[in-house]
C-alpha cells in the first residue's frame, strides 16, 4: 500500500519563503567572514554571476542535481526541474528546466509551474531542504550555535528586515517541515511555546 500524501497548509510554504528569506542573510553572511567564505570551504564553487552585476553565484552538487545560491534566488535543481526561492517575490516555487536555472533579474517566468499544488511545491522543495539541514549542522559543528545567534542579532538591525524565528527554533522549524508537515506548528506559535 503507498503511503498517502502529506497533507500541506498553504500557510505553511508562505512560512517556508520566510525561513528561506532569513537565511539567505546568514549564507551572505557566511560568504563575508574575515577568516574565509564558508561556502566555498563547505564544497560551492564561487561562478560569476549570470544576471545581476556585482553578486556571485554559487553552486554545488547535491542529490543528483545541484544547489545554486543566489543573492536574489537560491534553490536546487536536477535533471528534470527542481525548485526555487525567489527572494524579490518572497515566494517559493516549482522550477519546470533541469538544463536552465534561475537567473536574477531575468528571470524566466516560463520556467515557474503556477500551475503546481503545494504537495508538488513540498516534494520539490525536499532536495534543498535536506541541504539546508545537512549545512546549518556543518555551521553549528564549525563555529557552534552562538554563531548563528550573533548573525540573527545582526539581521534584526538590518532596515526594513523582517526577523523570522531565532536560528535554533528555524531548524527545528525547518526539520518538521521536511519529516512532519502534517503536524508543522506555525513559526511565531512554536517560538511562544518555547519560550514559556
Amino acid at each position: 500500500m503507498i503511503a498517502a500524501p502529506p497533507t500541506i497548509a498553504p500557510h505553511s510554504l508562505r512560512d517556508l519563503a520566510d525561513g528561506i528569506h532569513q537565511q539567505m542573510y546568514f549564507w551572505g553572511q557566511d560568504v563575508l567572514r574575515p577568516e574565509g567564505n564558508f561556502l566555498v570551504e563547505y564544497g560551492f564553487e564561487r561562478l560569476p554571476s549570470m544576471g545581476l552585476k556585482g553578486t556571485s553565484r554559487y553552486r554545488c552538487e547535491w542529490q543528483g542535481g545541484s544547489i545554486e545560491l543566489y543573492g536574489a534566488c537560491a534553490g536546487w535543481y536536477g535533471s528534470d526541474g527542481g525548485f526555487t526561492f525567489i527572494r524579490p517575490r518572497h515566494r517559493c516555487f516549482v522550477w519546470l528546466s533541469g538544463d536552465v536555472t534561475p537567473i536574477p533579474g531575468a528571470w524566466e517566468n516560463d520556467l515557474i509551474d503556477r500551475a503546481a499544488g503545494k504537495n508538488e511545491l513540498y516534494q520539490a522543495s525536499l532536495p534543498f531542504i535536506d541541504w539546508l539541514l545537512s549545512y546549518e549542522k556543518a555551521i553549528v559543528n564549525r563555529f557552534g550555535s552562538g554563531y548563528r545567534q550573533a548573525n540573527y542579532a545582526s539581521y534584526r538591525k538590518v532596515p526594513k528586515a523582517k526577523a523570522w524565528i531565532e536560528p535554533p527554533l528555524a531548524l527545528k522549524w525547518f526539520h518538521n517541515f521536511r519529516n512532519s508537515p502534517e503536524l508543522l506548528v506555525r513559526p511565531r506559535k512554536l517560538a511562544r511555546k518555547n519560550n514559556l
